[in-house]
């Protein structure tokens, strides 16, 4: 978690230089090292991000090497890169001959249901020309669903290897009791016909389980879920061995391959490696 203090005066420059860097992208060039910034201005964005990745974590020049870090977000953060990124890449990397596969290098506990959709279209999509695994030691809920549609799933071979997770949940919360002992007054008022408007809120009593809202909340949950699993099931068709491993259950390296989550244990070099195999079959 970062702690940051801003100054009244400086919020509005922050707030334009993110305004700025959404409407050009080209603004991420300032990250890259200025050989690849070079790349990035002559043959696009994607392509400079893609070898500069590829110089920095693959073992060979003719695989793409695509770090998964951090939370997964439909959109690009300041701290972590989206599902749209992503899909950008894997489409230049498809379409580029100096690349002959990719391999997914994933440290992530997941995040954001909505994007993984994209994400795994794009991995379908890249597969269709070109061989693409997974790679990882920890690799959990949205993050798997991202790792399980490629054409093979490896995890490290290590004791703290960790992967599943495939489950859906979400967080809901009041404070209202403990702001009525504090002596604190909120209300919240809507306009007469915005009755259903937020009826979800940290600052009014939750919801009997039973009631509308909640039987919404919880059908939503079930639908992510039902999306998740059969993306999950056809993207490792044929080689998962067990239906217990959509209970959101974390698996260890050995488990994983016995209940067919991974095809093998395995490094990343490794895994570079069966790519430049796979290319050639």
């Amino acid at each position: 978690m970062r702690i940051c203090h801003l100054e009244p005066g400086n919020i509005g420059a922050l707030v334009q230089k993110v305004l700025a860097r959404e409407k050009n992208p080209s603004m991420m060039m300032d990250q890259l090292p200025s050989m690849f910034a070079k790349i990035a201005q002559s043959s696009g964005l994607s392509k400079g991000y893609n070898d500069y990745f590829t110089w920095r974590y693959s073992s060979d020049k003719s695989v793409l090497v695509l770090p998964v870090m951090g939370e997964m977000t439909p959109y690009s953060t300041w701290y972590s890169l989206g599902a749209d990124f992503y899909e950008k890449a894997l489409m230049s990397a498809q379409q580029d001959s100096e690349y002959v596969g990719a391999v997914l290098w994933i440290d992530s506990g997941g995040g954001m249901a909505d994007g993984c959709a994209k994400f795994a279209s794009a991995i379908t999509e890249f597969k269709k020309v070109k061989p693409i695994l997974s790679q990882f030691s920890y690799c959990a809920s949205a993050a798997y669903y991202a790792a399980s549609q490629c054409d093979e799933a490896w995890i490290e071979d290590q004791a703290p290897s960790m992967v599943g997770s495939i489950g859906t949940l979400g967080f809901l919360v009041s404070y209202a009791k403990q702001l009525e002992q504090e002596g604190i007054d909120v209300r919240v008022k809507r306009a007469t016909k915005s009755y259903d408007k937020a009826s979800l809120n940290p600052y009014e009593e939750l919801p009997a389980d039973d009631s509308p809202e909640m039987k919404e909340y919880q059908a939503l949950l079930d639908a992510c879920q039902k999306e998740f699993e059969g993306a999950v099931k056809r993207g490792r068709a044929g080689k998962l061995k067990s239906d217990e491993v959509f209970t959101g259950k974390m698996y260890g390296a050995n488990d994983a391959l016995r209940l067919g989550l991974v095809d093998k244990k395995g490094s990343l070099s490794g895994a570079v490696k069966r790519v430049i195999q796979l290319s050639k079959s």
